[in-house]
Order: C-alpha cells, then sequence, then structure tokens
C-alpha cells in the first residue's frame, strides 16, 4: 500500500465513491402474429461519458448490434410475436460535465477541412438555403459588422433561448416551421440554430440523448454542438446550457435521427428510467491499472479477459464477507447454516437487494426442505435425494423469477444468481434439524442466518470497503491474517456472558 501511495502516487479520491447513473430502457410491443421490429440509439463511451456496465433482456427477440459513423445502433427482431411482449436495456454511466470558454474577437473560419464539410450543408429538415433563415441572419448579425465566433453563436443561443417559447411537442418540427411560429421543443429549436449556425460558415450538428433525472419517464431530448478551434462546444437552448453541458446529459446518437424506428400496428411504448447510484472511481483504479511499474493491481489483468469491475469488486468482498460471518459465528456466538453461506447469499444478492434477497433465501429454503421432508417415504439414498433436491431449488428458483417477471418484481427475478448447490445443502440441513431438533430449532437458525446475511450484505455492499480493496486487493492478506487470529481464539463468546450471566455475577458477588 506505501509502495501504490508513495511512489506510484495512487490518488486518494479514488477512494471516494462517484456518483452514477443506472439507466433502464423498458420498450413495450403488442404482437399479432406477425414480425416486429424494433431500432434503437445505445451509448457508447467517449471523453464525457464512460458506458461501464450493458445488461439486456430481449425476450423473444434477437438482437443485433452494429456502427454507423459515431452512433451504435441496435436492432431487435421476432417472428411470430404474440401478445404483449417486452425489451429491456439497462447501462450504468459514469459522466462528467463539460464546459468551454469561447475565444474572444476570433473571426469565423472561411474554410474548413473536408471532414467538416457536411456540417456545413443543407439538410431536409434544416433549411440552410432557406431565404427566411438569410433574413433573421442579417437580423440578428449585419453583414455591415463584424461577425466574430462568439459573438455569432451567443446571439444566436440568446435569441431562441429568449425570443421563442418551449413548447413539449412530440412531433417533428423543422428549422423553418420552428422560425415561423416563434416556439418549439427540443428538435425544433436543435436544426434552427444548425441551420443558423451553418448559414454563418459555422459547422453544427444535432446530437440526440436523455436527461437523467431519477425516476420514469417517455421523453428524451435534444441539443447542439457547434464546431469550434478543433472542439464540438455543446449548446442546449430548452435549459439554457451555453457552451457547457451537465453531467446527467446522456449522449444517445448524433446527427438529425429518430430515436427510435419499429413495425407500425404494435402499440410500441418506451420508457426511461434512471437511479443514481454511488459506485468505486473507475478513473483511479484505471490510472494506477496503466503504471508499468504496479506489479501488484490486478485489475488490468482482469479487464483483458473480459471480467468487469463490477465482478471483481464481488470476487474482493466474499472473504471479507465471510470474515464478518467468522466473527459472528466465534465471537458473538449465533450459529449459522454453514460458514460461508452468509457470505454467498449476500454477495447474490447484490442483484436482488437485501429485501428480496432474504425473501427469496427462506421461500427457497423452506419449499425445497419441504419438498425433500415428502421424499422421505421412497427412502432414497443420500446422493440421489440430494440430485432430487438440488434440482427442485433450480425449479423453485425459475418459477420465482418467471413470477417476478410477470408481476414485474424484477428484483426477484435475479434469484437465478443465488448459489444453487448451497442452497440444496442448506434445504437438507435445515429438514433434517426439524426432524432431530425440532421446528423450532430450525426457524432460530434461519433468523440468525438472516441476521448474519444482513450484516454481510452492509459490509460488502459498502462502497468504502468496494473502493478500498479495489485500489488495495492486498488487504485480502489482512483479512487472512485476521482469520488465523481468530482462528486461535479460546475465550468466551458474546452470547455466553449473556448466557451465563447470572453465573458470572455471583461468582464475581462470592468473591
Amino acid at each position: 500500500m506505501g509502495f501504490k501511495l508513495f511512489l506510484l502516487d495512487y490518488p486518494l479520491k479514488g477512494l471516494i465513491p462517484q456518483q452514477s447513473y443506472q439507466v433502464e430502457l423498458a420498450m413495450e410491443v403488442d404482437g399479432h402474429g406477425d414480425r416486429i421490429q424494433m431500432q434503437a440509439f445505445l451509448p457508447r463511451s467517449d471523453a464525457r461519458q464512460l458506458i461501464i456496465e450493458e445488461q439486456q433482456a430481449t425476450g423473444l427477440f434477437t438482437q443485433n448490434l452494429q456502427s454507423e459513423g459515431m452512433n451504435r445502433i441496435a436492432s431487435w427482431e421476432g417472428d411470430g410475436v404474440q401478445g404483449h411482449q417486452e425489451v429491456r436495456y439497462t447501462v450504468l454511466v459514469q459522466s462528467k460535465p463539460v464546459r468551454y470558454e469561447l475565444p474572444e474577437g476570433q473571426s469565423i473560419p472561411a474554410h474548413y477541412p473536408p471532414s467538416l464539410q457536411p456540417y456545413l450543408m443543407v439538410e431536409e429538415g434544416i433549411q440552410v438555403d432557406s431565404p427566411l433563415i438569410a433574413e433573421r441572419v442579417e437580423q440578428l448579425l449585419p453583414a455591415t459588422q463584424e461577425r466574430t465566433l462568439a459573438e455569432s453563436l451567443t446571439t444566436i443561443h440568446r435569441h431562441l433561448q429568449d425570443a421563442f417559447e418551449n413548447r413539449n411537442f412530440s412531433g417533428y418540427t423543422d428549422a423553418l416551421t420552428a422560425l415561423k411560429l416563434g416556439e418549439a421543443s427540443c428538435n425544433g429549436k436543435g436544426r434552427l440554430f444548425v441551420a443558423l449556425a451553418r448559414k454563418l460558415n459555422i459547422p453544427a450538428r444535432l446530437v440526440g440523448g436523455f436527461i437523467m433525472e431519477g425516476g420514469s419517464k417517455r421523453t428524451s431530448h435534444q441539443w447542439v454542438e457547434a464546431y469550434v478551434n478543433g472542439h464540438w462546444v455543446p449548446f442546449d437552448t430548452i435549459n439554457d446550457h451555453y457552451a457547457e453541458i451537465p453531467a446527467n446529459y446522456l449522449t444517445l446518437y448524433y446527427g438529425d435521427e429518430v430515436l427510435f424506428k419499429h413495425s407500425s400496428n404494435v402499440n410500441f411504448q418506451y420508457r426511461f428510467t434512471t437511479t443514481k447510484r454511488l459506485i468505486p472511481r473507475y478513473e483511479a483504479q484505471q490510472t494506477l491499472g496503466d503504471s508499468i511499474f504496479n506489479l501488484i493491481n490486478f485489475y488490468t489483468l482482469f479487464e483483458r479477459v473480459g471480467i468487469s469491475q463490477d465482478l471483481l469488486k464481488v470476487l474482493l468482498m466474499i472473504p471479507l464477507g465471510a470474515f464478518v460471518t467468522v466473527v459472528f459465528r466465534n465471537v458473538i456466538g449465533i450459529e449459522t447454516f454453514g460458514t460461508f453461506l452468509p457470505a454467498l447469499i449476500a454477495a447474490a444478492a447484490r442483484e436482488t437487494g437485501l429485501v428480496w434477497g432474504l425473501i427469496g433465501f427462506i421461500l427457497i429454503i423452506t419449499i425445497t426442505a419441504l419438498v425433500r421432508k415428502g421424499l422421505d417415504w421412497l427412502q432414497l439414498l443420500h446422493s440421489p435425494k440430494m440430485a432430487v433436491i438440488l434440482a427442485v431449488v433450480v425449479v423453485v428458483m425459475m418459477m420465482m423469477t418467471v413470477t417476478g417477471v410477470q408481476l414485474g418484481l424484477f428484483e426477484l427475478a435475479q434469484m437465478t444468481l443465488f448459489p444453487i448447490a448451497i442452497l440444496a445443502i442448506t434445504a437438507e440441513r435445515f429438514a433434517i434439524i426439524t426432524e432431530e431438533q425440532g421446528v423450532k430449532k430450525a426457524l432460530h437458525l434461519m433468523a440468525t442466518t438472516a441476521v448474519v446475511i444482513a450484516a454481510c450484505y452492509a459490509v460488502m455492499s459498502s462502497l468504502f470497503m468496494q473502493s478500498l480493496f479495489l485500489a488495495f486487493p492486498e488487504l485480502l492478506l489482512v483479512v487472512m491474517a485476521l482469520n488465523m487470529w481468530l482462528g486461535r481464539w479460546v475465550g468466551m463468546r458474546l452470547m455466553e456472558y449473556y448466557r451465563f450471566r447470572h453465573l458470572l455475577q455471583s461468582g464475581v458477588s462470592n468473591a
């Protein structure tokens, strides 16, 4: 750790969690036995936004992913689709705000390289060659005056922001329509901004995306970027962002595009749902991993083989969760089902959440134990009986997943991530304890196991601990040392102090 901190100059800010956004896109259609096609733009990583994790639930549809220019396009197809169907796409985004200072007094360039010529041309909804566009440019910035780059962009932005009303139009609005109406939504204002800028020989383009705010909504957003001294500078005349863009703007595509395309007569609906999350800083881990002197950080090695940071967090947190279980068993004196079960269930509950994880765990153990009790009359050998119990666990988990999807409880639908073999062994032990020591003892053990699972979950989901172990995985050696120390524990447990408190108090009074 000292080597990293003092020789590699590891940034300690990497231990402070960073706010990120979990965005879910749900697309719904109603099929009538025909072929259904859907298409949407998906985000990609760039200098401002980092796409960390992507997950998809495509249901009956097959997905195809392709790149066209700067855009990433996903399409979903399904044959003979019947009834209400849904496709879900979830992504975790780390983004940062961007702000530019425009150079004062710089003239508008007369020539640009060929790569920028498309951003000066006329398009279907961006009528750069219209006399009305030329007339408005002359009103705002007379040709008799010197037109500087900063002044031109400032004038256009302020004109659209102050003189045009914001309207929540759901349809298509081209530049001329917005100009005539004096009001528009984001796409109308965006096209008019681009038309005015291009008329002044300033390359400009539309950007489509989504504003990441807590909750669900059915609206996307568009803004504009103008080319200034080698940079694409953002402008948003709906929310008055001049030469800046906030961190919660997610870029999905570039150009005058339509976010969604789909087959007709399918009652297509979409919904964005955003949840703010704190996660360990990716950049700090990556900075350390890029060092050629970093011989004790394995993050970049895992990344090369496609193991995500999220999975690496789980691997590093399981030994810590096991240590928490050891503390509860050896120091506090709380008995659990198995030594490592609480840590493994807590790790699996990262997708379900603690509440649904505990509910699912209790239901699986209870149902499987009841089935196991019903198998007793068959007098099976132990190994075949355990194989049957294992299959029962899988069936119960699949039923819970189906139920979760049907009820919209997608946290419950993640039960398939739970350790199947461990659950089967636990159900067997629960049934045996019920027979040998009674239902009360088995339920008590179930309750204490749930308490330890909750404690493991609290420690393992701690953002500080995750950041600390990602930065310094050698701390696992400390966990091993603590386990060795507890392995030589010969004192009384805390629960024993409580159980024998009267005897201990009487011993003190006699002395």
